[in-house]
């Protein structure tokens, strides 16, 4: 029961979350450096380099320091359920691509979520641990985003 919740809090929120993961989408292409390799982040999610000090490590994250659509965001009670769960078609994966980044474990994957009547690109997914966006409060050891892209994009 608490599992179905999660999903369709997360299902929620998809458009809330709007950019702390585009990497590998056409929004926020992935830069890869010399040899195929990936450039490593700079940010973290303890001490310092945590959630509570992202505005401070770069101009660019400004907006985690105030908005309420950035991460870190705080699942409660004033962010209702989904009407209707998403479906997430994922094809039989034969091999996967995992790269290390440094901050998170990404796997590149192909699949699509049907959200209401809106169809969604699945690009990527990854952890995070301990979580990036807590429930009433609580962080929770992991976390999976999984990102998609709007058809069209």
């Amino acid at each position: 029961m608490f599992t179905k919740h999660i999903i369709l809090i997360s299902s929620t929120l998809a458009s809330y979350a709007l950019a702390s993961c585009l990497h590998a989408t056409s929004l926020l292409p992935r830069t890869e450096l010399p040899g195929g390799r990936i450039a490593v982040s700079t940010f973290g999610y303890t001490g310092l380099q945590g959630p509570f000090n992202w505005a401070g490590l770069d101009t660019a994250n400004s907006a985690c320091a105030s908005s309420k659509v950035q991460s870190p965001i705080n699942i409660d009670d004033t962010i209702g359920f989904a009407k209707k769960a998403p479906v997430v078609k994922i094809d039989s994966v034969q091999s996967a691509e995992f790269e290390n980044l440094g901050t998170t474990v990404e796997v590149i994957v192909n699949g699509t979520t049907t959200l209401g009547e809106k169809d969604f690109s699945l690009r990527q997914l990854h952890f995070h641990t301990p979580s990036e966006h807590r429930i009433a409060d609580e962080y929770f050891p992991l976390e999976m985003h999984m990102v998609h892209e709007a058809s069209g994009m």
